[in-house]
């Protein structure tokens, strides 16, 4: 997790807020955090909401995806990306994040 941590922190530097967000309780955000000592918060979305208003979740196939969303809030610019390597392939995310200002 270490590689995550550094990776967290570059996007951090970079002036973008980094949360999870999942349906599941907070409970479970707690455990998972500590398990995996995730240096970011996880958000509850739990009746699926926002997953379903950004694309992650389809509610019609009971599906929920992995991805991320960015928001740049002095360009306005924004990028979903339905990814299922999110965490893994930092250096594309931070390639979008660094096109992003």
């Amino acid at each position: 997790m270490v590689q995550l941590s550094e990776d967290v922190e570059e996007i951090q530097d970079m002036g973008y807020d980094v949360y999870g967000i999942s349906p599941a309780d907070p409970a479970g955000h707690a455990q998972l955090r500590e398990q995996n000592d995730l240096p970011f918060d996880i958000l509850t979305d739990s009746d699926g909401e926002m997953g379903a208003d950004t694309g992650f979740i389809d509610m019609d196939e009971e599906m929920i995806y992995r991805g991320y969303v960015a928001v740049n809030a002095d360009t306005g610019k924004i990028a979903e990306e339905i990814d299922y390597l999110v965490g893994d392939n930092s250096e594309e995310v931070i390639e979008t994040l660094e096109n992003m200002q």
